[in-house]
């Protein structure tokens, strides 16, 4: 399976100044779709929200739900 994930942007980098990052969000039941259609299938990704990244404590991305 091929997730794709999505460029970074003017966002990403304010958040890389302030010492932080975005977390990656894959999309829910793409572990039934991988089990139907098997390791060909291409998956797009969505960032986490700017905000929520931003007034996050701390940078860990496990955090991110």
């Amino acid at each position: 399976m091929t997730i794709r994930i999505p460029e970074d942007n003017i966002l990403d980098k304010i958040l890389k100044l302030v010492g932080k990052e975005r977390g990656i969000i894959v999309p829910e039941g793409a572990e039934k779709i991988y089990r139907k259609y098997g390791p060909n299938v291409q998956i797009k990704a969505k960032k986490e929200n700017f905000f929520k990244a931003l007034f996050r404590k701390t940078h860990n991305q496990s955090e991110v739900k």
